[in-house]
């Protein structure tokens, strides 16, 4: 299967939250999450909650954050559709994000060295007829290769093998980046921190 991954900008904000509205991608008809929980110091100022008031509202916070850049990430395309999503931005930009991991999700993760560069991985989302076919992985390749090339140390991503139903499992196998050079950094209770070196 042949998919075009290219990099979330502004331009695409609307193509991004179709892509939630559209495609039921844990098996539910519920989940228009926007992908709104890992952005920004500021993602749980309405209260406490990442989940707003509604999916309107999600959608709305959704289209603001991507085009000042809080949400970041790659969508596949495949002839002309979005069929995946990956949320990957900057470990030092997303406090919030790496917070939640740590303290509420129970990761073992370090903070980063001084001038260390560190692109995170939060989750993916692939489309139900094209699950298993790759889309994940080529989304994977394509983030590294990229994040190479702007000058990141590493790449790293968090896996929790607690969870074993497609609704939370979300993150991707740790097969998918054994094969893809990653390896593990730390583990605790079944959550595995993931990376790649890249320099």
């Amino acid at each position: 299967m042949t998919v075009e991954i290219r990099k979330l900008t502004p331009a695409l904000a609307e193509d991004y939250a179709r892509f939630f509205e559209t495609t039921h991608h844990y098996g539910r008809d519920d989940t228009r999450c926007y992908c709104v929980t890992w952005c920004g110091d500021n993602v749980y100022d309405n209260g406490g909650s990442h989940w707003y008031d509604s999916p309107d509202e999600r959608r709305a916070h959704a289209i603001q954050r991507v085009k000042d850049g809080d949400i970041q990430g790659y969508l596949a395309y495949h002839e002309g559709e979005i069929v995946g999503w990956c949320n990957a931005n900057t470990k030092s930009d997303c406090k919030a994000g790496v917070n939640y991991i740590r303290n509420e999700a129970g990761f073992p993760l370090d903070e980063c060295r001084e001038g260390e560069k560190v692109k995170l991985i939060f989750c993916y989302a692939v489309a139900p007829k094209v699950q298993r076919k790759g889309v994940a992985t080529e989304l994977l390749q394509f983030i590294c290769q990229d994040a190479a090339a702007e000058g990141y140390d590493c790449v790293e991503t968090y896996i929790n093998s607690q969870f074993t139903d497609p609704v939370h499992d979300y993150k991707g196998p740790l097969a998918m980046y054994e094969k893809n050079g990653f390896t593990v950094r730390a583990e605790r209770d079944g959550k595995t921190v993931v990376r790649k070196a890249l320099k």
